[in-house]
């Protein structure tokens, strides 16, 4: 009878283990990006901006480009891109479907790799370049436990969702340096 009782509670722990691990090393993150100064109609969007996310050394840790019709930045795998073609694919074939969670898979364990280092992030957006943003990263892990659930609105595989905002002023515009 003992036995039985430590199978579950071993079997539970690794349940449990499993989910804290894969939102550990699965991660997804959330960049929007606003500049003040800009008219109304100006802060709609923000397309063709470049972003650099930098660690405390200068190092180049990721790159994105900001959305046509929303203000956030799309960060780019070095090997897979940003998904975004594969996400359109999978809205109408099963090996669209297969794409995207292969892409997506590898996206959210590389942004774990490198989160924890930025500091600093870099835009260039029409004709000015803003260097040296400081960056504070949040992150959100609070359901991992949850993730055995079946339900639709609880559960699910685990993943921490990273946030941080890139807030500029127009007027700190440095045009000589692009």
């Amino acid at each position: 009878m003992l036995w039985k009782i430590l199978a579950i509670i071993a079997i539970f722990a690794g349940i449990l283990g499993y989910g804290y691990w894969h939102g550990s090393t699965h991660g997804t993150i959330y960049v929007p990006f606003y500049i003040s100064g800009n008219t109304d109609k100006e802060n709609k969007t923000t397309p063709n901006a470049q972003l650099k996310i930098l660690d405390s050394k200068g190092v180049v840790l990721a790159n994105g480009m900001s959305d046509d019709h929303f203000n956030f930045f799309h960060l780019i795998h070095p090997k897979v891109g940003d998904c975004r073609e594969s996400e359109n694919a999978a809205k109408v074939s099963k090996e669209g479907r297969e794409a995207w969670q292969e892409c997506f898979e590898q996206k959210s364990t590389w942004i774990t790799r490198w989160i924890q280092d930025v500091r600093y992030a870099e835009v260039q957006y029409g004709n000015c370049l803003f260097q040296n943003i400081p960056i504070t990263v949040s992150g959100s892990n609070s359901d991992w436990y949850f993730w055995w659930v079946p339900h639709p609105h609880i559960g699910g595989i685990p993943y921490t969702n990273y946030f941080f905002t890139i807030d500029i002023d127009k007027q700190d515009c440095n045009e000589n340096n692009v």
